[in-house]
């Protein structure tokens, strides 16, 4: 028969109130090592007062003993559901975050009500590193554009990141350097956003990439050519820096104008100074792409309208990939509003809607 402790004969109720806070702390531990060797159906009774005393002790008005219980019951995996919800909420991060790390019975939609009421970032992370996390969660820290807590989720092999939440993770990759090694060496990391990541990182980040097990010798080698044709995109740009009596080094838009005289603007082009945040570049050429001016472009892209800069993109003749770099790279649009591919490569929007979108804008339809 399990015995419940209790000092003097005393009832275990008392010992939760106790005026010595020692007592309470020795008490929290001593509940959480008999909880799981009590029984719901044959000892009722015991289980309902270990509980009530537990949860006295979540909201004890002394933070070593909240502290202590915290510490106690986040390995137990029969830990009382409302005890862990009052110790997850705790806003004393000793207490909180070894239930939001290690307890194994908060449910994910208590986490992620405790995503939603804006915690400390110190919170997010907790639930980040955890041995488990759902998709549902996964996408949740996410959206909350936490820096650190994203980049502890990336880092965690066990967080099941959904792939369209992992598409938007690569774009806004681009201005946090800090995560693109932790996407580099994430686990089944789909070819095309290793492809998509390779645009913007650095030497050693590409090998990471280049090295990947789970990437196949196509995809690796697209990912080289890539990252060539981009460092030597910009190597080009920086050939002819001014020295004395030379003649000014050629802006942006001047290089864009003589591409197009060229016939070299393309999506390839496009995407490469994109991916430099070649901005005015970027503008011009697709002013000259679609022959308008480049106030017409400024507007769409200031709307920071999804389905209006993917039909700009549309327009320009421009790939549904580049379309998405638009996006994120000239029209500033937050990752989680990105207007994704459709079955990864085909524009997601059928031509009517696209150009309603153009008519709007005022851009040249050419119809």
């Amino acid at each position: 028969m399990t015995v419940v402790p209790a000092v003097a004969g005393s009832p275990i109720e008392s010992f939760a109130t106790d005026s010595d806070e020692s007592v309470r702390v020795v008490l929290a531990g001593k509940l959480c090592r008999l909880l799981p060797q009590v029984s719901q159906d044959q000892l009722a009774q015991v289980y309902q007062v270990t509980v009530k005393a537990m949860e006295a002790l979540a909201r004890d008005h002394a933070v070593t003993v909240r502290a202590a219980l915290a510490s106690s019951i986040k390995d137990i995996e029969c830990a009382p559901p409302s005890v862990v919800r009052q110790l997850s909420r705790d806003v004393e991060r000793a207490v909180a975050e070894p239930i939001l790390h290690y307890c194994v019975t908060l449910a994910d939609d208590d986490l992620l009500d405790i995503i939603a009421a804006d915690p400390a970032t110190w919170a997010l992370v907790a639930i980040a590193g955890r041995d488990r996390v759902s998709a549902r969660v996964s996408t949740a820290i996410a959206e909350t554009g936490d820096g650190e807590a994203v980049s502890a989720l990336l880092g965690n092999r066990g967080a099941a990141i959904p792939e369209e939440t992992l598409a938007w993770l690569v774009e806004d990759a681009a201005r946090n350097a800090e995560w693109q090694l932790r996407l580099a060496r994430r686990p089944l990391l789909p070819p095309r956003l290793a492809s998509r990541l390779a645009r913007f990182v650095d030497q050693e980040i590409l090998d990471e990439l280049i090295f990947r097990h789970d990437v196949d010798p196509e995809a690796a080698l697209d990912v080289v050519s890539t990252t060539r044709r981009r460092i030597d995109w910009v190597s080009r740009a920086d050939t002819a820096r001014p020295c004395e009596n030379a003649r000014p080094r050629e802006s942006q838009a001047q290089r864009a104008r003589r591409m197009h005289r060229d016939g070299q603007l393309d999506d390839r082009a496009v995407g490469d100074a994109l991916a430099w945040s070649q901005i005015d570049f970027v503008k011009t050429a697709l002013a000259l792409m679609i022959g308008c001016h480049t106030s017409v472009v400024d507007g769409v892209l200031q709307s920071h309208s999804p389905r209006g800069v993917t039909a700009l993109a549309w327009r320009a003749g421009l790939t549904m990939r580049t379309a998405i770099l638009l996006q994120a790279k000239a029209a500033r649009i937050a990752p989680r509003r990105l207007l994704n591919a459709r079955e990864g490569y085909d524009y997601p929007l059928t031509e009517i809607e696209m150009l309603w979108h153009l008519e709007f804008f005022g851009v040249p339809t050419g119809v």
